[in-house]
């Protein structure tokens, strides 16, 4: 099932183009939102972990109201990704949830990463806040360290749909193209047993470069690329990426 967010439906046809944002800066944040908003990409991601001031209720709530005015077009992914899974900042489960809420009150965007090593108490509460905006979820958990068997990443996920994900993500780290081929293989094997929601799976690095590549092909349903900085090991430049997926998707259609 996919699920349709600002005319970009996720989880159908080819995987849909995300980009991140990782400025630390309300201006570099707002200009960056509405350069992106004109680029030929389908999604947005806001890392909020990199923003300065990710610990001052008052700047949040200000820089949230901007976002919000802005009216991108775009539908925009929310993360603060913690230094345990990879991210710039430590931050007390608390200030996590409070954050998005402040983000959820200026109704300034449409999906809200929420990790799943957060905890079941604290990710109830999250999607309590999420839904009942009518906003989406989208459960993540990342290694930066290796590539768990398929049956431990399965878990995860058994786990997120639980909790009521409405999409979920894993990425981990390569150590060699065996760790590549056991991330497609729970990739299609996860697409199978959850048909009913979009999943994101991705495999970090140059070795994992593959499978920012084949969504279409293994079932996941967003893939990252930059515009500048990149906010992962391995993303690749929007243009060629959108043009490797334009191959790929004509060459599945033409078959």
């Amino acid at each position: 099932m996919s699920i349709e967010i600002k005319g970009v439906i996720i989880g159908e046809g080819k995987p849909k183009v995300c980009v991140p944002i990782v400025e630390s800066h309300d201006e570099a944040i707002l200009n960056k939102l509405k350069e992106f908003n004109e680029l030929e990409v389908d999604m947005i991601e806001l890392r909020i972990d990199f923003y300065e001031n990710i610990h001052q209720e008052d700047a949040l709530r200000n820089l949230f109201l901007n976002i919000a005015a802005l009216q991108i077009q775009k539908p925009v992914i929310l993360t603060i990704r913690t230094a345990a899974e990879g991210g710039e900042v430590e931050i007390d489960p608390k200030d996590y949830f409070n954050v998005y809420k402040l983000a959820v009150e200026a109704n300034a965007f449409d999906i809200y990463d929420v990790e799943l090593a957060l905890g079941t108490n604290m990710a109830i509460e999250l999607r309590t806040l999420i839904h009942d905006a009518g906003k989406y979820m989208l459960m993540s958990s990342h290694n930066f360290d290796r590539t768990p068997e398929v049956d431990s990443l399965m878990q995860k996920f058994r786990s997120m749909d639980s909790l009521e994900a409405d999409i979920m993500k894993v990425a981990v780290m390569p150590e060699d193209y065996q760790d590549l081929l056991n991330l497609l293989l729970f990739t299609v094997q996860a697409k199978h047993e959850y048909a009913q929601k979009p999943i994101v799976t991705m495999s970090m690095s140059s070795i994992g470069l593959t499978s920012r590549l084949v969504g279409e092909q293994f079932g996941s349903a967003i893939t990252f690329a930059t515009v500048g900085k990149a906010s992962a090991p391995g993303q690749i430049d929007y243009q060629e990426l959108n043009q490797m997926l334009d191959i790929i998707h004509k060459n599945i259609q033409e078959a």
